[in-house]
């Protein structure tokens, strides 16, 4: 029986300090505690807020902007495995811990057909620079060591990321998925979508290019950028092409200071250092809205190949607000998502870039696409993509999966019945050649050529070194990346993706 991929429903909300951002729902722990959560391609675990993650001296709606939040002491499934640090986003300067445990975990909410989970390694996190809640989607597993920083120790456990365990259990034809962050000021609202184990080809165009998963797994969403530039002009907006991290755990598009300058000279925009944002007054705001300026980033598998997609964002995509519930921000205003990179290790492209472009991963195949959204009001086209060894399916969305449905003319009817019958001539002729060779064999005495009994091992070797973060895929598909350590440092990924380690004496994740 084919296996159908899993078209999660967002949760019809809009939230965060930084956005608005359209959010999912997961339950965690049982019976289940709806949190809404953003979706992180980098992470390989569900985190959400912690009860401590709202104080005193915060809003009295703390909780709900922070999307609700779990108290694990009211889980009877629960499992504690300990306190570690957050290994996600420190080259962007995120920091916190998390709480670490085993719980059960449904994939939405009541009455949505939502999957429950059990066992699954989960996270509760105060920290704000996680905002709301995660659902990390990358299929890498956590790995807890024992470290003598940690405030409780797991010794040496390994537990499989939420993509895996549904491909192990057989709940989706893959390790993949289709995902693009939506876009409020586009139509009514258009909300986020994801598809596990496929995508749904009604949300975009599709890109002639197949880029190739990254070796270094905590960084495989890899794309060259080779321009950034002003529809219908001449201006160029980023001097030198770059290469840049795709993560949907973060909101903004890092870029160089010449970049980011050259954006300040287009667009007027002036950055503040106390936020280290580019807040945008109503003045400045009402001129960009009345020159409508539409950008245009040039994509490729690198920084030369001339094989580019063009993605184009609206300003609208832009024009976000940022709440005092930010860093460092005194009031609630607009901000344009840019943001000055100290170093080539901060150039991202984050959930600003994924409201215009839909990112399909494909790991079991180690490749992955980016593709110009299309927004339009009809019915989704969801499909899945099968693993390699499948016999039908989908490989890619600019794969040329499809049979035709068109009769053969009666010409190419002739010729195939002609080749037939010569065929079965040819096959007569041999079958009594090697009869006849057989039988002489037989009557000397001797023997032939005695076929080797050994087949390949079922199982690939695992990776020895974990800096190498390359991930193995095993016989029925990609195998789970692993994390080791107490910080959640390196994740692998094994068989097919590229398996990424995470130390998990610092649970650090990057959004």
């Amino acid at each position: 029986m084919d296996i159908a991929p899993i078209v999660v429903s967002p949760s019809q909300s809009w939230d965060g300090n930084d956005g608005p951002w359209s959010c999912f729902a997961l339950g965690f722990g049982s019976p289940p505690q709806f949190v809404r959560v953003l979706i992180s391609t980098t992470c390989p675990q569900p985190w959400a807020i912690d009860p401590l993650g709202c104080t005193p001296t915060d809003p009295p709606d703390c909780i709900s902007n922070r999307g609700n939040r779990f108290n694990k002491n009211a889980s009877s499934t629960w499992q504690e495995k300990g306190l570690y640090e957050l290994d996600q986003e420190l080259n962007l300067g995120y920091t916190g811990n998390g709480n670490f445990g085993l719980d059960n975990l449904t994939l939405g909410y009541p009455g949505s057909g939502a999957i429950t989970l059990e066992h699954q390694i989960v996270a509760t996190v105060a920290a704000k620079d996680f905002y709301l809640a995660t659902w990390g989607i990358a299929p890498r597993p956590t790995n807890l060591t024992s470290d003598p920083n940690a405030v409780t120790f797991a010794a040496n456990e390994s537990y499989q990321s939420v993509l895996s365990t549904l491909r192990q259990d057989d709940k989706i034809p893959s390790l993949s998925y289709g995902y693009t962050a939506g876009a409020q000021y586009r139509l009514t609202q258009v909300s986020a979508s994801l598809t596990l184990g496929g995508y749904d080809a009604s949300r975009f165009h599709a890109s002639d290019i197949t880029l190739k998963l990254a070796d270094d797994n905590s960084r495989d969403l890899v794309v060259g950028i080779q321009s950034i530039s002003i529809l219908d002009s001449a201006t160029t907006l980023l001097p030198n092409p770059i290469l840049s991290f795709v993560d949907a755990t973060v909101s903004h598009i890092w870029l160089p200071l010449q970049a980011c300058q050259a954006f300040e000279t287009a667009f007027g925009i002036e950055h503040d250092d106390e936020s280290d944002l580019y807040l945008v007054n109503e003045t400045t705001h009402q001129a960009l809205v009345a020159r409508n300026a539409t950008l245009v980033f040039a994509i490729g598998k690198d920084l030369i190949n001339t094989e580019v997609v063009n993605i184009t964002l609206p300003y609208a995509s832009f024009d976000l607000q940022v709440t005092t519930a930010y860093p460092n921000v005194k009031n609630a205003t607009r901000y344009f998502p840019l943001r000055r990179a100290a170093n080539d290790t901060q150039y991202t492209l984050g959930r600003t870039f994924l409201q215009e472009a839909y990112l399909i991963a494909d790991y079991e195949r180690s490749n992955f696409s980016i593709n110009q959204c299309r927004f339009v009001e009809e019915p989704s086209d969801i499909r899945a993509i099968l693993a390699p060894n499948a016999t039908n399916g989908t490989k890619s969305p600019t794969s040329n999966s499809g049979q035709s449905t068109r009769g053969l003319s009666p010409g190419v009817i002739a010729a195939i019945v002609i080749g037939s019958t010569l065929s079965l001539l040819l096959l007569s002729t041999a079958f009594l050649f090697l009869w006849r060779k057989k039988r002489r064999v037989q009557l000397s005495g001797g023997s032939e050529h005695k076929q080797s009994d050994h087949s390949p091992s079922a199982e690939s070797p695992r990776l020895q070194n974990p800096d190498t973060l390359e991930c193995e895929l095993h016989a029925e598909g990609m195998a789970p990346p692993e994390l080791h350590g107490i910080s959640m440092g390196p994740l692998e990924m094994d068989a097919g993706v590229a398996v990424a380690e995470m130390n998990v004496t610092d649970v650090k994740e990057e959004r």
